[in-house]
């Protein structure tokens, strides 16, 4: 694939995506589109058990640039800027239903779409000194890729409505305090820490990791007791994959770590894709 606003590498079962769009690394609109197709290249790929999504530079991930990208003069319709919104919205959504972890990586923080591309990652590791904000509302303008929806299921209503409504910067380490990102180290460890993340995640059942994910999807996504029948229902498909085993118990017993093998997923073959 020829990326250009992106760099896609792939190496040992991890797919990094790294914004490659100087001097700003914002959500362009060649960052979304290209972002896509580094994602759903990544979901297809049976090698791959984890994908990072990072910046280049400094590793600052800026807002929504596309908007002004499209009209210098920021004059749309509704529909035009719906349109836009919802491109964004689409691309969170795909971060956050692929059957695979997903770790967006924050050495100097992010604001506003940047932030919100992040907020649909499953883990985000930052630097403890970098800076993270919704400034919308001080712009006249508010989120439109999710915040307003999954910042107070993240970090509760009451530190929201603080970042959300009056627009405030939180650093690195009060943003794992609140529970914003998962872990904020000195800038210097955040490759190692995410090194060692995804070496952790990698070692799990590739079928558990992807159905404990949508699961979790539910808490947000419907009520209790729908959620309780979907992880039946999750549960049922997992134990099919035969991922668990009584090797695998034993494994466990004996202080092991169990060896799985990647999914095979039959969508993702060349022959189906058309290739």
């Amino acid at each position: 694939m020829d990326f250009k606003a992106i760099l896609y590498e792939k190496s040992d079962g991890v797919a990094t995506i790294t914004k490659n769009n100087p001097p700003q690394y914002g959500m362009t609109l060649a960052v979304l589109v290209e972002m896509e197709k580094a994602l759903i290249d990544a979901a297809n790929d049976d090698d791959i058990a984890v994908v990072v999504i990072t910046a280049g530079g400094e590793g600052f991930h800026m807002g929504a640039v596309v908007f002004g990208e499209i009209r210098t003069d920021w004059k749309f319709t509704p529909l035009e800027f719906r349109e836009i919104t919802h491109a964004g919205h689409e691309l969170c959504r795909m971060i956050e239903t692929l059957e695979k972890p997903v770790i967006g990586v924050a050495k100097a923080g992010a604001v506003g779409g940047g932030c919100e591309n992040l907020h649909a990652c499953d883990f985000v590791i930052a630097s403890d000194t970098a800076r993270f904000s919704q400034p919308e509302v001080t712009l006249g303008m508010i989120c439109g890729w999710g915040g307003t929806q999954r910042l107070p299921r993240m970090v509760g209503w009451r530190k929201a409505k603080q970042l959300l409504m009056e627009g405030i910067e939180v650093s690195g380490s009060e943003a794992e305090e609140i529970g914003l990102i998962t872990h904020a180290v000195p800038v210097e460890e955040v490759d190692e820490a995410v090194a060692a993340l995804c070496d952790r995640l990698k070692a799990c059942g590739p079928v558990a990791m992807g159905y404990t994910k949508l699961a979790m999807n539910k808490v947000w996504e419907t009520d209790y007791r729908s959620g309780l029948d979907y992880e039946v229902e999750a549960s049922g498909m997992v134990n099919s994959a035969g991922e668990f085993t009584a090797e695998v118990f034993e494994d466990f017993l004996a202080g092991r770590q169990p060896t799985f093998k990647r999914r095979q997923r039959a969508v993702s073959t060349p022959t189906w894709r058309g290739e």
